[in-house]
């Protein structure tokens, strides 16, 4: 199983009661406006992969990582107008009763869908190295004791992150060596902490970027933190990963009934697809690393997340589609998987090339299309491919075609978990 370490992130914010200040925000080179996230807002973050690098010239050969950072910037957002606008869609959609409109579960999946985009936000990552020696891992946010400054900041792991987008989301990299986690050993679970650091102004009325204002700012300065959890993956260049789909391959959804597939995203609580768990609990204790890859938003990560523990689901990476928080783009829920899906399995095999992968899916949507193309990309990697049927006609016909070129024992349609067998070699 590979290394994880669980990020806690801290926001160090700059403010009081009352904050005031005079001029302009700083900006970074390009004229790019800096905007700091402010104390009603949140940031979220998404379990990533970490990729093994060739140590740099000053790393004294310890071995490195690019730490994949992804995280969600939002206001959450409670207002009745926003709400009725999802409420009344959905009404249409789903022919909601009115009991349905008050359930809790309706409730706590369509929050994240309520929340506010922030964008343009820049915020620093930095790795406190004061929280690396002895026990690696931490269970809850009052185990982790920032202090006031940064004194403790190894320079060198530190680094800004692209501003977020519309939607709110950010993606970075930070470089780090087992030097600087020199307490966990491969195979552990590990936990470092991180902190998000808001723009900085100089004593002289600058900003920590170099412009300098024509008038001071006045500050009434606090130091506030705040501490945001999320893990990475410190997956070998060498070993066994499992891409996954979600949706009728380990949580029952009946995507072929669109109707049903809505109402069981946004009405029912998740249930899982019988003895997948199982399945993939004895793959993980082979060492497997799992990547979630399905066409379910962001917005559903926290509830997948949930559904995965309770089932007992071995964790992993998370790769779900990107939408912004709008009515209209629910229906992208059913929009043609089949670009989004190959490009991001093309980059996590492309990142691991020395990696043997086994693709799960059904036989619902584009999963054996999607599938088969990879394979044909990429040959020497792919191991096995399993897909349970979800009932899709004329199926003999249309596995041929995404199947073309493509050795008939590679690849398995499953009823039951039970039917599968994972060879002990990894060799064809």
């Amino acid at each position: 199983m590979a290394p994880l370490i669980a990020l806690a992130l801290t926001l160090l914010s700059v403010g009081g009661a009352p904050t005031r200040h005079i001029g302009r925000l700083p900006r970074r080179s390009g004229g790019e406006r800096i905007t700091p996230v402010k104390s009603d807002e949140d940031v979220m973050l998404f379990p990533t992969l970490s990729r093994q690098v060739e140590p740099s010239s000053g790393g004294g050969g310890a071995t490195e990582w690019d730490v994949a950072i992804h995280g969600w910037i939002f206001e959450p957002e409670h207002t009745s107008l926003r709400r009725r606008a999802f409420i009344n869609f959905l009404r249409k959609v789903l022919d909601l009763e009115k009991g349905e409109e008050a359930s809790e579960i309706l409730e706590r999946r369509l929050r994240p869908f309520l929340y506010d985009n922030e964008r343009g936000k820049s915020l620093t990552v930095e790795l406190l190295t004061d929280q690396l020696s002895g026990d690696c891992s931490h269970s809850d946010e009052e185990s982790l004791n920032f202090g006031d400054t940064t004194d403790d900041v190894n320079p060198k792991t530190r680094k800004r992150m692209p501003r977020s987008g519309r939607d709110g989301h950010f993606k970075g990299t930070l470089r780090i060596s087992d030097n600087d986690f020199n307490s966990c050993h491969a195979g552990d679970t590990c936990s470092l902490s991180l902190r998000l650091v808001q723009p900085k102004q100089n004593d002289d009325g600058s900003s920590g970027s170099g412009h300098k204002n024509k008038r001071r700012r006045i500050w009434k300065r606090r130091v506030e933190d705040r501490v945001f959890t999320g893990t990475t993956y410190l997956l070998p260049p060498v070993g066994l990963s499992v891409i996954s789909d979600i949706d009728d391959t380990i949580k029952l959804s009946n995507v072929l009934d669109k109707k049903k597939l809505m109402r069981n995203t946004f009405l029912k609580e998740f249930k899982p697809v019988p003895g997948m768990s199982q399945l993939y609990q004895s793959w993980s204790k082979r060492g497997a690393a799992f990547h979630f890859v399905s066409s379910s938003p962001f917005q559903l990560y926290r509830e997948l997340h949930s559904f995965l523990e309770r089932e007992s689901f071995p964790l992993g990476s998370f790769h779900l589609k990107q939408i912004r928080a709008k009515p209209s783009a629910v229906l992208n829920l059913l929009s043609d998987p089949f670009e989004r899906k190959c490009s991001t399995i093309g980059s996590i095999i492309d990142a691991y090339p020395k990696r043997t992968f086994v693709l799960v899916g059904d036989t619902g949507e584009k999963d054996p299309e999607v599938y088969g193309e990879i394979v044909r990309r990429y040959p020497n990697q792919i191991w096995r491919v399993y897909l349970r049927d979800a009932g899709e006609q004329s199926k003999e016909r249309r596995f041929d075609a995404a199947f073309a070129d493509v050795p008939r024992e590679v690849w398995t349609v499953f009823q039951d978990a039970s039917e599968i067998s994972l060879p002990k070699s990894t060799c064809r």
